[in-house]
């Protein structure tokens, strides 16, 4: 066999191994494009859950809910949050015209 039939032969090989392997393209794409939505749904809920247990903590410790994500930073919370907020009573609540 010459060496461009060999190479021919090779590159068809890898080509249709690599069709077997991978399922169909289109579907692989339209999962991940789903689960996008989905990660960031989860994330949102994540957050909200990480800032209800440090309300939880600072009115254990102090006796009292916080009056402001502000006042846990950065003893009980790194950072205030983009989408979640405290109304006066100390429940988290989505920050107007924000993702969650």
């Amino acid at each position: 066999m010459n060496p461009a039939h060999r190479i021919a032969l090779t590159v068809s090989f890898a080509a249709a191994a690599a069709v077997a392997l991978s399922g169909c393209p289109a579907q692989v794409v339209k999962e991940g494009a789903q689960s996008i939505p989905k990660a960031s749904q989860a994330q949102c809920l994540n957050e909200k859950d990480v800032i209800e247990k440090a309300v939880e903590a600072y009115t254990l410790l102090k006796g009292e809910p916080p009056k402001s994500e502000k006042a846990m930073v950065p003893d009980y919370l790194r950072e205030v949050s983009l989408y979640w907020d405290l109304d006066a009573k100390g429940n988290v609540v989505a920050r107007p015209g924000k993702g969650c």
